[in-house]
Order: structure tokens, then sequence, then C-alpha cells
């Protein structure tokens, strides 16, 4: 299926724990596997690999909503494989199916999420603000 680079591309821009992105995605029998990344694990701040269960989850999501904003039905099935503690979800393609209303705003905002890790100024932000 062509649209699962698409749908890739997209999913790699979700939020990770200390932008880590300790996932690797995999094109599937028409579908896409999503696999931890233990290579990218951080063992003295997340001994128990909670934050990349939660940053794996966000590139997920992020993916069935890629799917879904470009015309796709999907299937997920989670943790499908109880041998395979790496494979975290599979995620079956369908075509034909309408995007919801606020599906490609959402995407659009993924592409445009920033991470500042530097000190503000200290002014107040106005009431107002108008981006630019």
């Amino acid at each position: 299926m062509p649209e699962i680079a698409a749908l890739v591309a997209d999913a790699v821009r979700a939020p990770s724990s200390h932008n880590t992105q300790p996932w690797v995605f995999a094109g599937r029998d028409g579908g896409v596997a999503l696999l931890a990344d233990r290579t990218r694990a951080l063992p003295v701040n997340d001994p128990h690999d909670r934050e990349l269960t939660i940053s794996c989850g966000a590139a997920l999501f992020t993916l069935r909503l890629a799917a879904r904003a470009r015309g796709l039905g999907e299937r997920t099935r989670i943790l499908p494989e109880p041998d395979d503690p790496d494979l975290l979800a599979m995620v079956e393609l369908k075509g034909g199916r309408a995007a919801a209303p606020g599906d490609a705003a959402l995407l659009a905002a993924v592409a445009s999420r920033r991470t500042h890790r530097g000190a503000f100024r200290p002014d107040p932000v106005p009431r107002t603000c108008s981006r630019g």
C-alpha cells in the first residue's frame, strides 16, 4: 500500500519522552506494525519503560489519525502477539472511509508541534494573542 510511507512520515512526528522516538514501524500484510525500539530506552530515567510505552502510544494515535485524515479506515489490535513484547500494535488499513471533520486539522497541528526547553520571558502573556 503506497500510503504506508506517508502515514509513517506523519506518525514519527508524534511527541516522545525526551524526544527519544522509541518506535519502529514496519509494513505488514496491508497494514502497519508498531514495535518498541528498546535501544532508545532510558533505563535510568524510565526503568520500567513506562514513558517509552506512552511515547509509542502517541505514535500509534498519530498513525491512526493520519489514516483517518486520508480517508482510510483502520482496525487496531493492541499487543497482538503475547510472545513478542516489542510488538505493541498492528494497524490494518482499509479504503473508503470519510474523514471526520477535525481529523485534517488535528493532523496539521501535529506537524506544527514544537519543543522548547529554554527559558521563557518573564513578561505576562497578553489576553489576546494572534498567530503569526
